[in-house]
């Protein structure tokens, strides 16, 4: 397992579930960040291909950690 952790803003609970959809950036399209919404899309999906999971936990005004997990057999 790799965890990536922030202090950063968070994001709400409401808004995890949109998090790993393509070109979603949670209402930051005009933010002070740029991107295109398909970085953790692909981290998902590569993941999951290799039989992994990625999972996240935030909570607002305090950041964020995302968790990627491989299993060896």
């Amino acid at each position: 397992t790799v965890d990536v952790a922030d202090s950063g803003d968070g994001i709400p609970k409401s808004q995890l579930k949109r998090l790993f959809r393509p070109f979603e950036r949670l209402g930051q399209e005009q933010g002070r960040i740029p991107g295109t919404g398909l970085g953790l899309v692909m981290v998902k999906r590569l993941t999951e291909q290799m039989g992994g999971q990625v999972t996240v936990t935030s909570e607002p005004s305090k950041g964020s950690t995302f968790s990627i997990s491989l299993c060896s057999s």
